[in-house]
């Protein structure tokens, strides 16, 4: 028998029940002692017009991060705490056909005497690995309070440039570290294929306010993922943004003129899961900033067009 064939572990055996015929409820189980990976991978194009130049700006970026998540114990009130820690990251970011970060944390950073921005943003990234957050869950799987926040910003900001560590600050807000974990989108009670429930989500952008999502979410089927049986949640929403004036730079001003999210997420009731998630997003976002030109104060407002498309992938369960 080879070693490591069963890196999937539970999420390579077949389910043991078949399809339900009847309501299910679609519920985080979260076993004491179990340890799931999961996968993010970001994809995000961007094209900003700015003022009196000729052509937008094109930027690419590409983001993922893998992580894990430990049950380490359960309450007799059906509390869990949940920890997770990040184990790699990868980015690349291209703008007008140049790559001017490459980065993963699986391979040797090459040294170039010549890059040493490139070197410092490279000792940002790698801060986060290792770090640890812990959840404390009440028994309706709702995030009661999170710890380690502060740990990971310290990380950041002792990593390497500001810049580089402002901006993955906004990345790993609090809001965000729950998303990672909240089992939010499943509904409050038992469902079957046809039913539909509404889901609110608010995300903290940091200085860029709030965006913030009201989801219709649809089971559509049961369907077989991989040699899972899974539910097919299928949903779509509209993006807002909520400025938060206490949070903005002064004078600085940010809205979304246009967003949509949709997907497919797959959850499996009898490991208590979710298998999968693939989110497509389109924001047209509009941002007023200040500038001082010959003395005086004046604004600029650039527009952004981005495209995101968001894959979360479970990748063992052990």
């Amino acid at each position: 028998m080879c070693s490591g064939c069963n890196k999937a572990g539970k999420l390579s055996e077949p389910s043991t029940k078949p399809m339900p015929t009847g309501p299910v409820e679609l519920k985080l189980k979260w076993p004491a002692g179990e340890r799931m990976v999961q996968d993010m991978d970001m994809k995000m194009n961007m094209e900003i017009s700015v003022p009196n130049q000729p052509a937008p700006i094109h930027q690419d970026i590409t983001m993922g991060e893998q992580y894990a998540l430990k049950v380490l114990n359960t309450q007799p009130d059906g509390g869990r705490e949940v920890e997770l820690e990040f184990l790699s990251m990868r980015m690349t970011v291209a703008q007008g056909g140049k790559t001017l970060i490459d980065y993963d944390s699986g391979k040797k950073a090459s040294a170039n005497p010549r890059q040493p921005d490139l070197a410092a943003i490279e000792k940002t990234f790698q801060s986060i690995i290792g770090a640890k957050i812990q959840y404390y869950l009440d028994a309706s799987n709702q995030v009661e309070r999170i710890e380690g926040v502060d740990a990971l910003m310290n990380r950041l900001s002792a990593g390497g440039r500001a810049d580089a560590a402002a901006s993955l600050k906004s990345t790993f807000s609090e809001d965000t570290l729950k998303q990672m974990i909240s089992g939010q989108h499943l509904p409050p009670h038992p469902v079957q294929p046809g039913d539909s429930w509404p889901v609110d989500v608010d995300v903290s952008l940091g200085q860029l306010g709030t965006m913030s999502t009201d989801y219709t979410f649809n089971f559509a089927s049961w369907e077989k993922h991989g040699v899972r049986n899974c539910a097919r949640l299928e949903f779509q929403g509209a993006l807002k943004s909520k400025s938060d004036a206490g949070a903005l730079p002064s004078g600085m001003t940010m809205s979304v003129k246009n967003g949509d999210s949709s997907g497919v997420s797959w959850f499996d009731p009898e490991l208590g899961l979710v298998v999968e998630t693939v989110m497509n997003q389109n924001i047209d976002m509009i941002m007023t900033i200040p500038m001082r030109v010959q003395g005086k104060t004046t604004t600029q407002t650039l527009t952004t067009a981005m495209k995101q498309a968001i894959t979360v992938k479970l990748e063992s369960v052990k």
